[in-house]
Order: structure tokens, then C-alpha cells, then sequence
């Protein structure tokens, strides 16, 4: 357990202590939406428990375009069976998906030696310091350290929050990620590793990096041990590079992915990799993808598609879209992706009464000008009944995605908000939509008023839309009850619970 924290001493947690704590209007927001799944404890404490762990299962999508599943599992068990930072080469088991022919995942392998050090990993989820059953002591001269709550075994260092949380994926930590550090630490020397957990919104005063340990007085929780890459002035010194590499987790075991096969697969959670699948992309095909920053799933629609077609994918912020086009579509070989710079709530063009003539996406992408500064194309729309599939996955409250140490909701309205931009996409979206055509749409929120009350909206204002069952081999659950679907209209739509099935 932690000590209980002074105005002069930090609050040091475990993850099993940390309570992920948000507005009471908040909570009540997403409670009631959840009541009627509740037992003893209500169902959305049990979520919030979840959030704190990463899901059991690692998930690699393979780029169709350049690789094979087959090539990808190859690569994948070289690298982990001969990885140094893989304590056993029989720690995991990488195989093919269950029913997703182009996923390869990443599990424990439970029935080995190595489950010894996957139960020692779970006990670290209980620990706000590394376990010292051999009472070693490095800070002799520091005895105010252990009332402080910090190792007495071993030095520390402060990361911040999303280094953390990338950390509990099973990332290593490179030194912009870190906050705060104790003095002396040396290259290969063994240390402890916390996420400091001040929330951007908090009034308090940020981490200045560069902090030494001893005057840190946040709250922070305990990730696990790592071996230094460097000395510690090298930290702060540094503007990019291996910090610390990670050699164990409070959590499950999640091993380092970091820039293997690159092009050749992704990391991308289940969630992400079924909503492509759910769209059913074809060769030849027309394709809008409103939100397409940062391309994940624009990549798996190109490599499904066996990039034969053509997928412009908008996104809002030109920053974001040049990064996509000039590193990662063209690292996955996907030459069908024609990024725009586009609000796609703005991207509906109406033909006047002057004769104009209706263009398809083609005709306007050949007619296009290319921006000087980036090379961008200069679209500013495409006219109704364009597209053949549209994959919406819009800005959202993100309360979904995890590991997350904090949440940063900050209210009920703010929550709110979110579904009423998300409908001005969908407003677009349709009548870009072919008389036929498709439109999947998702989010990584928890949130039903972004995603049951979505698909309610839809088939309310939109008497053209029908709402099409997801293939039933595709994972899932099926939509919250009460919300306004029906139970077939329920069974018909994906909800993924990190509490439930499937993790």
C-alpha cells in the first residue's frame, strides 16, 4: 500500500489502488446507461477497473498489399522468441485470429514455466514498488525515502501520463517521456518506472522535466522495472531515443512491437480492425473516409481492397494528413489513398441551376491542382451519390480507448457535445452515399449517446438508411438494451466491453 501523502511528499499508488475518478455528473451519465447490466458492483466500476490494463491479447494487422498473414507470424516469432527482452521464448503464443482472416494475435502462453513470471507480473499490479524480498537498501543516507513511498532497492524515474499508458501496452519509454528522475542513475542499471498522473486539465502546476525525484510531490502509480539505457542526465539532454526498456509490467505481459515489420503490419486493437471488415470494401470501388487521421483504418480498407479503387480520406487537419501521406500510406504501399485536407462536415457540393455538370470523385481528383507547400490536393467536395462505402468513425470522447490512467471528461455536456458534431458528419455523409451503397460508423467511446443513440438517430431522420447485421463472425457484443434499438436492431450492431467476453 501507499503512504499516505503530505504537502511535502508524493501520493505513490498501485495500479490495483489507483481509482480512475471523474465529475459526479459524469459518472451518472454513464452509470444509468449502464444500470441494467449491473450486479453487486455497478457495471461501469467494473469497466473503469478494466481501463487501468491493457486487453490480454495483442493484435497485428497484416498489410495485405506487401505481406501474408503467414510472412507476418514468421517475422513475429523471430522477433520474440529471439528477442533479449523476452524472458522465455515459450511466454507467448502468436497465431492467427479466430474468424479475422487478416489478424495475427499475441497470447500468453498459459500452460508454460513462464506463467511463473506472468503471476509475479499480475502481483506487481498490487505494488507501489518493486518487490525487495532480499531487504537491499542503495539509499543509506536517505531514510525519509521509504516514509516518502518510493523503492528503497531501486532508483525511479517519473514518466508522463501517455508514456504510461503506452508503457502498459508493452512499449518501451524514450526519454521525452520522462518527467523526473532520482540522481546517479547509470547505463543497464535496473530501475523502477511510475506514471505521473496529473490530469491536463488540472489547475496544478505540470512536471518541469529534468525534476529530480526527491522534489517530486504529484501522484504517480507504479508500471513495473526496466533496465536504464542511458545515464540519467541523458534524459533530459536527449530530444529523442531509448530511455529504459521495459523487462516488466504490472499487468498482463504485452511484448514490445516497436517498428517490427514495419509495412508489413500494425498494431491495431480489435475494435479498430473489425469496423473495415464490417465494411465490406471491394476492388474497384469508390471510398470516403471522413476521419482518416491517423490511417489505420483507411490502411485496412486499401489492403482489403487489394488497393485496386480509389479511398479519398479527409481529415480536418492538414498537419496530420501530410504525415499520413508522406510516412504511413506510403509505407504500407497503399497508392489507391488520396488524402485531402478537407472538414468533411463542409464536403458536400451542390450543383447550381446554371447547368453545371455532376463529376464523380475521379473526375475531380484528376482535375485537382496539388498544393506548393505539401502537395496535397485542392478538393474542396464531391457531389451527392458519389461513394460506393463510407467509413465514419468521427471525433469522440475517446472513453473507450485504454490503458488509461485518467480520464479527462469534464462534463455530462461536454459528452453531449460530441454527439451533436457527430451527427453533422452523418448529415454529410448520406447523401454522399450511392442509392446501394454502405456506411459503417464507429467510435472508441463507452459513451451510448455516441454510439446506440447514434444508430437510433440514423434510421430516425434518415428513411433511406436500413441498418444491415454485422457479419455474426466478427467479435463483439451486441448494443446496450433501452436506448432506443430494438432487440433485433440490438443484436445487429458491435459493442466491445473491456469487462466482458473477449477482453
Amino acid at each position: 500500500m501507499s503512504q499516505p501523502p503530505t504537502d511535502e511528499s508524493p501520493e505513490i499508488l498501485s495500479l490495483n489502488d489507483l481509482q480512475i475518478t471523474l465529475p459526479q455528473d459524469v459518472y451518472n451519465h454513464l452509470a444509468t446507461q449502464y444500470s441494467v447490466l449491473d450486479t453487486a458492483t455497478p457495471h461501469i466500476d467494473k469497466i473503469f477497473e478494466c481501463m487501468k490494463s491493457s486487453p490480454s491479447d495483442t493484435c497485428c494487422r497484416v498489410n495485405l498489399i506487401q505481406s501474408s498473414v503467414e510472412e507476418v507470424i514468421v517475422g513475429l516469432k523471430d522477433h520474440i522468441f529471439s528477442s533479449t527482452e523476452s524472458q522465455s521464448h515459450d511466454g507467448y503464443i502468436v497465431q492467427r485470429h479466430e474468424t479475422l482472416p487478416d489478424l495475427v494475435v499475441i497470447r500468453e502462453n498459459r500452460e508454460t514455466p513462464q506463467q511463473n513470471n506472468d503471476t509475479a507480473d499480475r502481483m506487481l499490479y498490487s505494488c507501489s514498488v518493486p518487490p525487495n524480498t532480499k531487504c537491499n537498501n542503495i539509499f543509506p543516507n536517505w531514510p525519509k525515502r521509504v516514509d516518502m513511498g518510493w523503492p528503497m532497492s531501486h532508483r525511479a524515474i517519473v514518466v508522463d501520463r501517455f508514456c504510461g499508458e503506452a508503457v502498459l501496452r508493452g512499449a518501451n519509454v524514450f526519454v521525452r517521456g520522462v518527467l523526473s528522475a532520482d540522481s546517479g542513475i547509470a547505463p543497464d542499471e535496473e530501475i523502477a518506472v511510475y506514471a505521473d498522473l496529473r490530469s491536463p486539465n488540472a489547475k496544478s502546476k505540470s512536471v518541469p522535466r529534468g525534476l529530480v525525484l526527491e522534489s517530486y510531490i504529484g501522484k504517480c502509480a507504479f508500471l513495473g522495472m526496466g533496465i536504464s539505457c542511458c545515464k540519467r542526465s541523458d534524459y533530459f539532454a536527449q530530444s529523442s531515443g531509448l530511455g529504459v526498456r521495459m523487462i516488466q509490467i504490472a499487468g498482463p505481459p504485452q511484448p514490445s512491437l516497436n517498428s517490427i515489420l514495419t509495412g508489413k503490419m500494425m498494431l491495431q486493437n480489435l475494435p479498430s480492425v473489425c469496423v473495415a471488415h464490417a465494411l465490406n470494401p471491394q476492388p474497384g470501388e469508390a471510398i470516403l473516409d471522413m476521419c482518416a487521421a491517423p490511417g489505420g483504418k483507411t490502411t485496412h480498407v486499401a489492403s482489403l481492397m487489394n488497393n485496386e479503387g480509389m479511398i479519398i480520406a479527409n481529415d480536418k487537419s492538414r498537419k496530420k494528413m501530410v504525415r499520413a501521406a508522406q510516412d504511413f500510406f506510403q509505407s504500407m504501399g497503399a497508392s489507391c489513398i488520396i488524402p485531402l485536407a478537407l472538414d468533411s462536415t463542409k464536403s458536400l457540393l451542390e450543383l447550381e441551376d446554371d447547368g453545371q455538370v455532376w463529376k464523380s470523385p475521379r473526375d475531380i481528383v484528376d482535375a485537382a491542382s496539388a498544393s506548393n507547400k505539401d502537395g496535397l490536393l485542392n478538393v474542396k467536395g464531391f457531389y451527392a451519390n458519389s461513394f460506393d462505402r463510407i467509413l465514419l468513425d468521427p471525433p469522440c470522447s475517446a472513453l473507450g480507448l485504454r490503458p488509461k490512467l485518467i480520464i479527462d471528461a469534464q462534463s455530462s455536456q461536454e459528452l453531449l457535445k460530441f454527439a451533436d458534431y457527430q451527427q453533422r458528419f452523418v448529415r454529410t455523409a448520406i447523401p454522399l452515399l450511392k442509392p446501394g451503397g454502405t456506411m459503417t460508423y464507429s467510435t472508441c467511446t463507452i459513451n451510448a449517446c455516441e454510439n446506440e443513440d447514434m444508430v437510433k438517430f440514423i434510421l430516425s431522420e434518415f428513411p433511406n438508411m436500413k441498418l444491415v447485421p454485422i457479419p455474426p463472425e466478427l467479435p463483439g457484443l451486441p448494443g446496450l438494451p433501452d436506448r432506443g434499438l430494438t432487440k433485433v436492431e440490438c443484436q445487429a450492431v458491435r459493442r466491445f466491453d473491456p469487462c466482458g467476453k473477449g477482453d
